[in-house]
């Protein structure tokens, strides 16, 4: 079920099968982490927009790398056009099959973005 958060919506409560009332809140981000986070992200993309079309290398929070054009970013991800010259992917070397492999776009998270380097 998806709510919208800009429309008011009902009782939250209901007769559940255990006898529950109510959701139970599992995780809740903390306001000013959220404003930070908003904020981040505008950071994010005005720096990205004017590289569209431009060969990057992106690293993630998790350590892997990607290396290829971006060919767009939109408030929750980056796409990346992969560079077949270099071949590899997430930092470890791909085994060579077809051109049209090579011509993938990946998406990334862009709040799990680390570092972004303008290659060309």
């Amino acid at each position: 079920m998806y709510t919208n958060p800009m429309q008011p919506h009902g009782p939250q409560g209901h007769q559940g099968h255990q006898g529950h009332q109510g959701p139970h809140v599992v995780y809740q981000a903390d306001p000013n982490w959220q404003n930070m986070m908003k904020h981040k992200r505008d950071a994010i993309m005005h720096a990205l927009h004017p590289h569209i079309g431009r060969k990057i290398r992106v690293t993630t929070i998790d350590g892997h790398t990607h290396e290829g054009v971006l060919i767009n970013a939109d408030g929750h991800h980056v796409y990346i056009n992969m560079d077949p010259q270099y071949g590899h992917h997430q930092g470890h070397h791909r085994p060579i099959y077809t051109p049209a492999q090579y011509n993938q776009i990946i998406t990334l998270v862009l709040f799990e973005l680390l570092v972004i380097l303008l290659l060309a």
